[in-house]
C-alpha cells in the first residue's frame, strides 16, 4: 500500500482501487477482486498495523473489483457493511443485472485488456456472496476511523455510495480518473456499459457538487486533486 493522503493508503493497481485509513485502528474502503486478501494483509504489515487493527470494511458498492475479498474479510472477523441499496448484491439475491460480461465490453482492444488484466490476475471473474452483511444509509456518519459520512450516488448500482472524510472524497465507480475501455484520464464518469441506470449515476454527481473536499480518490484511476464541484465539472465536460 502506498501513502496518498494523510492517513490514507491505497492499494490495488491503479486500474482499480481500494484504500485503508490507517489511525491506532483502520477503516478498509472497498475490498479489491477476489485474489486480494492476502495483498491487503502484507499491505497493512508493511505500513505497520495488522488485520487485529481493522475496525471495519464499508463498500462503495457490490461488483467484484470492490467486493472481491469481503468473504475472507468476514472470515477473518473482519465487519463489512454496504449501503442498504446493495444489501441483496451482497447477499446473492440480486436478481437484475448484476454488472457488465465480457460479451458486453471490446475485449479483444489492447486499451480494455491493459486496463483490466490486472483485476483478471486478481480474480475479478470470480466473487463470493455473503451469508450476512451490515448496511448503511444515506447521510450517516459511520462510527469508524475517519468517521466516514455516506453519500448515496445510486445509478452505477443501486446503493453505490461515496464516503466523505475531512478533505478527502472517496468516490467509487460514481468520478473515476481512467477510462477502463480507452485512454482517457481524469474526472470522468464511467461507461455506460457498466451502469444500472447511467442517466441516475450523472444526475447523483449533483450530490458532491458543494462538497468541501480537495482530493478525488476514485475507484479506478489515480488520484485527483481540486474540489469535487470542479471534478464534476470536467466529467460534464
Amino acid at each position: 500500500m502506498e501513502q496518498i493522503a494523510p492517513h490514507v493508503y491505497r492499494g490495488g493497481s491503479g486500474s482499480y482501487n481500494y484504500y485503508a485509513i490507517v489511525d491506532d485502528e483502520v477503516t478498509l474502503i472497498d475490498a479489491g477482486c477476489s485474489r486480494d486478501w492476502p495483498k491487503i494483509i502484507s499491505g497493512l504489515e508493511r505500513i505497520g498495523s495488522s488485520i487485529e487493527a481493522v475496525a471495519g470494511l464499508i463498500i462503495t458498492h457490490v461488483h467484484s473489483d470492490h467486493f472481491g475479498a469481503a468473504k475472507d474479510a468476514v472470515e477473518a472477523g473482519v465487519d463489512v457493511s454496504v449501503h442498504e441499496g446493495d444489501e441483496d448484491r451482497a447477499l446473492g439475491r440480486y436478481e437484475g443485472r448484476f454488472s457488465a460480461e465480457a460479451r458486453d465490453l471490446p475485449i479483444f482492444s489492447f486499451r480494455t485488456l491493459r486496463n483490466f488484466f490486472p483485476m483478471m490476475m486478481a480474480g475479478v471473474l470470480s466473487l463470493e456472496f455473503l451469508d450476512h452483511v451490515g448496511t448503511f444509509s444515506d447521510g450517516e456518519t459511520i462510527d469508524l476511523p475517519g468517521q466516514p459520512t455516506v453519500i448515496h450516488t445510486p445509478g452505477h448500482t443501486e446503493g453505490h455510495s461515496m464516503f466523505h472524510v475531512e478533505d478527502v472524497l472517496f468516490t467509487g465507480d460514481g468520478l473515476v480518473t481512467m477510462d477502463l475501455l480507452g485512454s482517457a484520464r481524469g474526472p470522468q464518469h464511467m461507461q455506460p456499459v457498466f451502469d444500472v441506470d447511467t442517466d441516475q449515476a450523472r444526475l447523483s454527481l449533483n450530490r458532491i457538487v458543494g462538497l468541501d473536499a480537495g482530493t478525488i480518490l476514485p475507484g479506478h484511476g489515480d488520484p485527483w486533486v481540486g474540489t469535487p464541484g470542479e471534478a464534476v465539472a470536467l466529467a460534464r465536460a
